[in-house]
């Protein structure tokens, strides 16, 4: 009878299910599935139906499950989602009595070391091309919401949990000062995540948009188009193909992503690197390398030759907090190795 780990990346949008073979040193994924998120009672639902069809007779002897909102004495609720979930429920539901629950970028970062050279994308070499030990690492997420975490690059795994994402926006200078205006009209308090989450794009794209004219923003969307039926992707697709409002959207959007990639970076004196996660830096590889990100990332002042050196790198495997979930329900069996 086999033993097996079960991990899930649980987000705002979508939710990963992962089923490990315990035994496995290679982390050895049997089965992978991809559920649209939902209520808890459901969620559960369909892990077991998940569990019953994979599973067979064996046995299950740990879970992790990375969720998308902070986690507090076993109890966390999906910040853009509404889930709420307790690690003693799901204990008695899934029969497994090793059940954590924790952030998903906490999970992510659990997996950061795992990741093979083609997951990733280097944006900036700095002065280490690894991770050494006893070097701080910053993960920062953008996708539906904004998630960020710090880890120490040591053995155990050392990671800390942010919601840095909701921290309030500084504008750098008059013109973003008009886009916090913009959003404190429609939200009252202007967190990070209002610009840098798919949601945030689409806020940058409208602010163009009403303040343009009719000629800056002829291109890919008619303008009269309600906001509430543009995506983020919808943004991104518009200025690849060439859309002047999306262009200039994605610009301002990548440039406040490196300065606040850059204040986590000094927040956390991240020597070890800065990884960038989540559903939106992967698919804009071309618009991150365009300038825009690394020279707000570097515009620190005297800080700004620090870094320099701080490696910077995207994240493209869709799967590294699944992969960092078991690892982490497999470290609360036996020391990883």
């Amino acid at each position: 009878m086999h033993s097996y780990i079960l991990a899930a990346d649980i987000g705002a949008t979508k939710t990963n299910l992962g089923l490990f073979l315990a035994g496995s040193e290679r982390f050895e994924c049997l089965k992978v599935t991809n559920l649209k998120s939902c209520g808890e009672a459901e969620l559960i639902g369909r892990v077991k139906e998940f569990m019953a069809r994979e599973m067979g007779r064996g046995n299950l002897i740990s879970a992790c499950f990375g969720v998308a909102g902070p986690v507090f004495n076993g109890r966390v609720v999906a910040t853009n989602l509404g889930l709420e979930l307790e690690e003693r429920v799901m204990r008695r539901e899934l029969s497994c009595p090793c059940l954590h629950l924790v952030n998903d970028l906490v999970a992510t970062a659990a997996g950061i070391s795992l990741l093979e050279d083609g997951d990733l994308v280097s944006l900036q070499a700095g002065s280490n091309c690894a991770v050494k030990d006893s070097e701080t690492v910053a993960i920062m997420a953008p996708g539906t919401g904004l998630g960020m975490a710090f880890m120490v690059a040591d053995r155990p795994l050392m990671i800390i949990s942010s919601e840095g994402g909701h921290a309030d926006f500084a504008p750098r200078n008059e013109t973003e000062v008009e886009l916090w205006r913009y959003l404190q009209k429609r939200f009252g308090r202007v967190s990070r995540e209002r610009l840098l989450s798919g949601p945030g794009l689409v806020n940058i794209f409208n602010w163009l948009r009403e303040q343009a004219s009719p000629r800056v923003i002829d291109g890919a969307f008619p303008e009269d188009l309600p906001a509430g039926e543009i995506s983020g992707a919808d943004v991104v697709a518009a200025a690849a193909a060439g859309d002047p409002a999306a262009e200039r959207s994605m610009a301002y959007f990548t440039s406040i992503l490196g300065s606040v990639a850059g204040d986590l970076a000094l927040t956390g004196m991240t020597s070890g690197g800065l990884y960038l996660a989540g559903g939106i830096p992967a698919k804009i590889i071309d618009f991150l390398g365009r300038g825009h990100f690394l020279e707000a990332f570097r515009a620190k002042g005297r800080m700004s030759d620090w870094l320099k050196q701080v490696p910077v790198k995207v994240i493209l495997n869709p799967e590294a907090a699944l992969i960092g979930a078991a690892r982490i329900a497999r470290e609360r069996i036996t020391p990883f190795s």
